[in-house]
């Protein structure tokens, strides 16, 4: 076993040790579960043993919209090309609908 194997599996249980570690399968397989447990401890998701991302749990005073805005470039881009299309007023909407 080469160190960084070995290393990649000491860090994995100290993890364990301090917040639940779990496959992406089981993570998958029982989300709505997980998806509970993450508002009291971190929930870490590993890809093939190595940890790839964390559920975190919104808050009633999160907003989305700057979730999105800040982790998600696509939206960003998105929202960027919709804020320089025209723009109708309420009368004319009313007339294509």
């Amino acid at each position: 076993m080469s160190w960084t194997v070995a290393l990649k599996e000491s860090v994995i249980d100290d993890l364990r040790h301090t917040m639940k570690v779990i496959p992406l399968t089981e993570a998958k397989a029982n989300l709505s579960h997980y998806g509970r447990v993450c508002h009291d401890e971190p929930v870490i998701v590993t890809v093939s043993g190595v940890p790839a991302f964390q559920l975190v749990p919104l808050n009633e005073d999160d907003d989305l919209i700057d979730n999105l805005l800040e982790h998600n470039p696509k939206f960003r881009q998105t929202l960027q090309r919709r804020l320089q299309e025209r723009s109708v007023s309420v009368q004319e909407a009313r007339k294509r609908l």
